[in-house]
């Protein structure tokens, strides 16, 4: 299983960058693509800005991008000057959520695992997915329950997929691993 990261879904809208700041003289921006993969952008050709503090939205035709190290390089119609550009220091970027690629065979956004319940291979109820953690080595997904916080590595190992009616994500711990992240609040309960 592989969980595609490009940010947060906001109604019908996907977060998938903040501006970092304006680039040149002619009203180019520097973004930060949340997925870290900048050539995400190459797909995206309307883009919603949203302001953060007021929510404020401004929406973009974009017309020409280009990777710049780990950022992206996006000219939009209509934005024609640095100081216009500035201006959009710190938006968050957002796309239509139709306008994400299809993912492929067990491969999700991880939006759409945000509030999964998971259960275990035995059966028990560990709690909903909460939010993911991207390390260098795999993601974690952090799962919180009644028994407390679980961490669990998205690792062949350790997620077997979906139950048979789709409803929750069903994992394999390696032994010792729910007793560790609970604190032991598992064996107290035994």
């Amino acid at each position: 299983m592989e969980i595609l990261d490009v940010g947060v879904a906001h109604g019908g809208q996907i977060a998938v960058g903040k501006v970092a700041k304006a680039h040149g003289i002619k009203g180019e921006l520097k973004v930060y693509p949340f997925s870290g993969n900048p050539d995400d952008f190459r797909g995206y050709r309307l883009l919603t800005l949203v302001e953060p503090s007021h929510g404020l939205t401004k929406s973009y035709e974009v017309e020409q991008c280009r990777p710049l190290e780990n950022l992206v390089l996006l000219q939009l119609a209509g934005l024609s000057g640095r100081s216009e550009a500035e201006r959009l220091r710190g938006w968050e970027v957002r796309i239509a959520r139709e306008f994400l690629p299809t993912p492929g065979a067990e491969t999700f956004y991880w939006h759409e695992l945000v509030g999964l319940p998971v259960i275990s291979d035995t059966g028990q109820e560990l709690g909903r997915i909460t939010s993911l953690m991207a390390t260098g080595a795999h993601d974690i997904l952090v799962i919180t329950g009644a028994g407390g916080e679980y961490l669990i590595p998205v690792v062949a190992e350790c997620v077997v997929g979906f139950t048979s009616d789709g409803k929750a994500l069903m994992v394999t711990p390696s032994p010792g691993l729910l007793e560790m992240n609970a604190g032991g609040a598992l064996d107290d309960a035994s």
